[in-house]
């Protein structure tokens, strides 16, 4: 039987450490990312090297914490607290589940729950303690997604092999996956710090779509985070709005839209091509048109 095989266990029993943003940094360093330290708090590259924000996304900065982290950077965005929204020039458009402490089947669409239903009856949930299931089926299913889904380039084996690599040198990272007669249809991951759970990445494979995978594993990563003691808040990502079916998929499963004031300034040159070239892109930035 499956959950009897090493480096799995039921998701009903999952567990992962939630972090400080300090501690976060301290792990985000020993996976090999770039953290710079500004004015006490914890800044990392997004995207294109040079363009920073703080390794918590919703960490809530002062204005005079919210300033470039490095001369090098071309671009920076940082929340604010409340306190200081008034000193706000932007907004982050986040996707949060509503009431993450009361949620539960109710709160979904009844055609969501039908497809919820679904998925508990063929696919099989874990988390994974280790990266043997990943080595064997991970690269495939990865590379599989992001054809689909052209949301970013699928990694070279490499690349995914440190992504591996990375889930397991610590106890923060919390990875879900989802089998399907044994064999892997697709997997999830996320992380906690300061009270805020982060769902990063979700990849799933084209055959095993039909089983309504997504609905499953999504709805198991929130009853997990709602498990742990601590956690006041659920993010799914910023507002894609220019995937309409992603967008209703998150509204059936109980997600808003939160606008986060923020604090954020980009080289011209750079402001006015992404915002001529990739619109989107630009209003998940700034939260502006």
């Amino acid at each position: 039987m499956l959950l009897s095989l090493p480096q799995l266990r039921d998701a009903t029993e999952a567990h992962f450490t939630c972090l400080t943003e300090r501690e976060f940094a301290e792990r985000q360093r020993e996976e090999g990312a770039r953290v710079i330290s500004h004015r006490g708090r914890y800044w990392t590259q997004l995207g294109a090297p040079g363009f920073f924000q703080p390794i918590h996304m919703l960490a809530r900065l002062t204005p005079e914490e919210a300033t470039p982290p490095t001369l090098l950077a071309w671009g920076y965005r940082a929340a604010l607290t409340p306190e200081t929204a008034s000193a706000a020039n932007g907004m982050l458009p986040v996707v949060r589940l509503k009431d993450l402490d009361t949620y539960d089947m109710d709160r979904l669409t009844s055609n969501r729950r039908n497809k919820l239903r679904k998925a508990q009856r063929l696919v099989r949930i874990v988390q994974l303690t280790g990266p043997a299931l990943l080595l064997e089926q991970g690269y495939g299913v990865v590379r599989e997604a992001l054809a689909r889904t052209q949301h970013k380039q699928p990694p070279t084996l490499d690349e995914y092999l440190k992504d591996v690599r990375k889930y397991f040198i610590s106890d923060h990272w919390c990875v879900l996956a989802g089998l399907i007669d044994g064999k892997l249809g697709g997997y999830a991951d996320g992380y906690v710090v300061d009270g805020v759970a982060y769902g990063i990445n979700a990849y799933y494979a084209s055959w095993a779509l039909p089983t309504n995978i997504s609905t499953g594993m999504n709805y198991a990563f929130a009853q997990l985070c709602r498990r742990l003691k601590g956690v006041t808040t659920l993010v799914n990502g910023l507002h894609a709005r220019e995937v309409p079916e992603l967008v209703q998929f998150k509204d059936d499963m109980g997600y808003v839209v939160d606008s986060i004031p923020i604090k954020w300034g980009m080289n011209p040159v750079a402001q006015a091509l992404i915002r001529w070239r990739r619109p989107h892109a630009y209003y998940r930035l700034t939260g502006k048109e």
